[in-house]
């Protein structure tokens, strides 16, 4: 006998996927979004467990036939978005990015994307919105959680449930007490890494665990637990869910501790929310309950059709336009799931034999694909020569370093301040000093800065990549980032240089919160305090709006409106205005650079005058531009 089918399970995959795709689109309301992914995980661990111990008592699980159902349920809807991806990378994307997404196609066909995207998150990799398998990750997590689980089950069994629950419940609170730790000291890791996430789905098996014996497996539907109680538990269970969902955002630590209410949360759904409850007859809905069943390819979906939307665009588009790409995305789904998910999962059109050879078969293909774009450089030899030498140039590793602070002065993320270097130029100068503090839009003024300074006072310069200059006394937060600000603080404040510049990129964070560093910095007795405004930002990136004229580089307009995000200019007149008054000195690149007829995409005819190498990064011939017309560094 299989499993209770549980109706209001499905509804619950709706409500985890729905503000995964709200939040990928860009809607500020669900900021915490990203939570449906870890309801994912507690559902995950639940229905396989609950499979597993259901076999399992009945002497007729087996390892071979676990594969073949996990390889029906993820692999045909995979490798039909995969292919569905290859031609238009192959038309849209830089062969810097078509190397990346080649070896992503590889890692995801291994089940490691996980890992891949953990070792490849540098500051300067193409925009994670721009990666069109990246929300694959999660796939990775959960095969390889279970890759050894299915031989832990089979392992403790004969010693019974209470020893089976006891050593997963150990598992779970020794992998959710090194989430915790990594997300102060390694965030990267801990978000991707299936050690600091197998904790979510182990909290899914142990209420697998619980179902089956405490309720009898098939009594679970009728728990011998009050419908008042059962309702209001199941009401706290939604409560858990949503409420992250709205208030949690990018810099809430994550995962760890902050984690365990929409998990929780799942796990009191799944227990309480049976179909005479209010939140079961909810969740049980019709319509909800379609969106559940389609869940799996939406979630597929989604990611590839925002991310070759923005690669296209010449425009930052809206939340909006999203929008429409979510509703695509269902559409894709339904028809995914329709003509692909349930003939691959009926045994009578597929045979076990069928599905390994077409598994085998398919990931090769794929494998060899992946292979390909990597070895061939990302199959450059598809662009025109001319389009060719503008992408080229921005892709290059030396082009996001030259001109940029070295490593132990311009940190990545996970580094701890310990790793900061000393970071002076023109040391023993008898000029002013000057302090540059802030992240890579910091540390993309050091060329410029070090080249107008030229030994006239002593420059200092620390830099962290992600990192904002922001001193966040509103709350406790012991990452690197914190960590880091605190120590060049109170380097600023010992060593007093006669001008602070701060830069970074405003439009990545609560840029507000700039008030309470500026007067912590003020009353400290920092006199002459400059901050540095957005730069032009492009979309999908400067060099691919230059190569779309088509042209060689001494033929692209020197300015141009193409690809302009139009926030920047909104966000310089508020920063301005912000920072008038405080009488705080206000630098804007933006209106040094552009004009009614655009912003500057080059300083010369030769491709290294490009200004910027990215979506806003400046080159070095861009800095050393800039930053000599700063009208205020010509005052000092």
């Amino acid at each position: 006998m299989g499993p209770v089918y549980r109706p209001e399970v499905d509804g619950l995959r709706a409500l985890a996927v729905i503000p995964v795709v709200l939040f990928h689109a860009g809607f500020e309301w669900f900021s915490g979004g990203y939570v449906g992914v870890d309801v994912f995980f507690v559902i995950s661990g639940y229905l396989i467990t609950l499979i597993i111990i259901n076999e399992q008592s009945q002497f007729r699980f087996s390892i071979v036939g676990f594969y073949e159902r996990r390889a029906r349920r993820i692999l045909p809807a995979l490798f039909l978005v995969i292919l569905t991806c290859l031609p238009f990378a192959w038309w849209w994307m830089t062969p810097h990015h078509l190397k990346s997404f080649a070896q992503s196609i590889v890692a995801t066909i291994l089940f490691a994307p996980n890992v891949y995207f953990f070792l490849k998150s540098g500051y300067f990799e193409a925009d994670a919105d721009e990666k069109p398998l990246l929300h694959t990750w999660s796939l990775g997590v959960e095969e390889q959680y279970y890759i050894g689980f299915p031989w832990l089950v089979i392992g403790f069994w004969r010693f019974g449930p209470k020893v089976l629950g006891g050593v997963i419940a150990a598992m779970l609170l020794g992998s959710l007490v090194a989430s915790e730790l990594a997300s102060r000291a390694y965030p990267l890791a801990n978000f991707y890494l299936a050690p600091t996430r197998a904790w979510e789905l182990a909290l899914g098996s142990l209420v697998a665990i619980w179902s089956f014996y405490y309720y009898k497996f098939n009594a679970l539907q009728q728990p011998k637990i009050h419908e008042g109680s059962r309702n209001v538990l199941a009401i706290l269970g939604i409560a858990m869910i949503c409420v992250p969902m709205f208030f949690y955002d990018k810099t809430t630590r994550f995962p760890g501790i902050n984690t365990i209410p929409p998990t929780m949360g799942a796990a009191l759904v799944i227990l309480f929310a049976q179909s005479n409850t209010w939140v079961g007859r909810f969740l049980s809905l019709r319509w909800i309950v379609g969106i559940g069943l389609i869940s799996y390819s939406i979630y597929l979906w989604h990611q590839p059709l925002f991310a070759f939307a923005r690669q296209y665009s010449t425009g930052k588009p809206s939340p909006w336009f999203f929008a429409v790409f979510a509703a695509l995305s269902i559409v894709c789904a339904y028809g995914t799931w329709r003509f692909v998910e349930k003939p691959f999962r009926d045994r009578q059109r597929f045979t076990r034999h069928q599905i390994f050879a077409l598994s085998f078969g398919g990931s090769m293909f794929f494998c060899a694909v992946g292979l390909t774009g990597h070895y061939q450089e990302g199959l450059p030899g598809r662009l025109k020569p001319e389009v060719r030498q503008i992408l080229n140039f921005g892709d290059q590793p030396e082009t996001h370093t030259n001109g940029y602070p070295k490593s132990e002065c311009f940190l990545s993320s996970g580094q701890g301040a310990t790793a900061m270097g000393h970071c002076v130029d023109f040391e023993t100068a008898t000029g002013e000093s000057v302090f540059l503090w802030g992240d890579s839009h910091a540390a993309q003024l050091y060329s410029g800065l070090s080249l107008a300074l030229a030994g006239a006072g002593k420059f200092t310069y620390l830099t962290y990549g992600s990192c904002a200059p922001l001193i966040r006394i509103d709350r406790k937060s012991n990452n690197p980032c914190s960590e880091f600000n605190e120590v060049v603080v109170a380097r600023i404040i010992r060593e007093r240089p006669g001008r602070l510049i701060i830069a970074a990129v405003w439009g990545n964070y609560d840029w507000t919160q700039l008030a309470s560093t500026l007067q912590v910095l003020k009353d400290a007795g920092i006199t002459r305090i400059q901050v540095v405004g957005p730069v032009p930002r492009w979309n999908p990136s400067l060099p691919v709006v230059m190569a779309r004229f088509g042209v060689g580089f001494a033929k692209v307009p020197v300015r141009t409106l193409l690809g302009l995000d139009p926030s920047t200019p909104l966000l310089d007149a508020k920063m301005q205005h912000f920072c008038l008054e405080r009488g705080i000195d206000y630098i804007s690149p933006y209106l040094l650079l552009c004009n009614a007829e655009g912003c500057m995409t080059r300083v010369g005819d030769n491709v290294d005058s490009m200004m910027q190498f990215d979506v806003s990064h400046l080159t070095k011939k861009g800095s050393e531009f800039l930053v000599p017309r700063f009208h205020a560094l010509k005052e000092g």
